[in-house]
């Protein structure tokens, strides 16, 4: 598959237009989201915005001087939007703009998808925790200072936790692109998970249309009652430590978000 994956079944597709602009309403997100939390704390960092072309999108908002877990509290947003069945083959779209003055610091997580075995909760392959319960597989843009080879700025992976990876820490698969600040751009994953016992598994991503990744021999999961299960809707700087902050407050806007099987 070397189109764009935006044709097959949508599981997800969320758009935002119509939603009342401020603070966004947990029920309104859910709606369109699926099974989705509505604790509201979760949503204190998102606005409903016009999108400056007639559309809605929402805009996630990240303090100045902090990370995901630190100084205190949630700066950025993690949810899990479980998806229906087990699913074997799924893709992840959606368009994204970073303010035209975001610092883009050390870098920071956006949204994929995951999967978890039965009974395991849905963020256990994250935060320095490998494991062969599940999988997760977001997208990171990352700064200079971050790795040796990242930079100048802004540079995109996608951010992988899987069974046999090199470290503690998702490994990171490089697309070769990086963010304009103020500018839309359209992301894609498709991720097929891999036969269990062999390496077949499929990664694929796009940017602004052009295929950057295509990786063929992919291990998700090593035992059957692994799939993709989730919308894993990540949006956060960081990184564990408090050099990963930004220098001034900035945002991240998004629209279009959708999950499919492809056709």
């Amino acid at each position: 598959m070397n189109s764009l994956p935006f044709s097959g079944k949508a599981l997800v597709d969320a758009q935002f237009a119509g939603q009342p602009i401020g603070p966004v309403a947990p029920k309104n997100f859910a709606a369109v989201m699926g099974d989705v939390s509505t604790w509201a704390p979760n949503y204190k960092d998102m606005t409903i915005v016009p999108d400056g072309s007639g559309g809605q999108a929402v805009r996630v908002t990240l303090d100045q001087g902090t990370i995901h877990s630190g100084p205190n509290g949630t700066h950025g947003v993690v949810l899990f939007a479980k998806l229906p069945g087990q699913i074997d083959n799924a893709c992840i779209s959606y368009r994204v703009r970073f303010d035209a003055n975001f610092d883009w610091s050390m870098g920071g997580k956006l949204p994929g998808l995951s999967g978890v075995a039965p009974g395991v909760a849905p963020g256990a392959p994250s935060g320095g925790h490998p494991t062969d319960q599940g999988w997760s597989g977001r997208l990171m843009w990352l700064g200079a200072g971050s790795y040796s080879w990242a930079g100048p700025t802004n540079t995109v992976v996608s951010y992988m936790y899987h069974p046999g990876q090199k470290s503690i820490y998702g490994d990171n698969v490089r697309w070769g692109k990086s963010f304009v600040a103020g500018q839309w751009h359209q992301i894609a994953q498709c991720y097929t998970m891999n036969t269990v016992g062999k390496s077949d598994g499929v990664l694929r991503a796009w940017f602004d249309g052009q295929l950057v990744v295509n990786d063929t021999s992919f291990v998700y999961r090593t035992r059957s009652d692994v799939h993709i299960n989730y919308l894993t809707w990540d949006v956060f700087r960081g990184g564990a430590t408090m050099n990963w902050a930004g220098s001034r407050t900035g945002y991240i806007d998004f629209e279009n978000v959708r999950v499919s099987i492809p056709s």
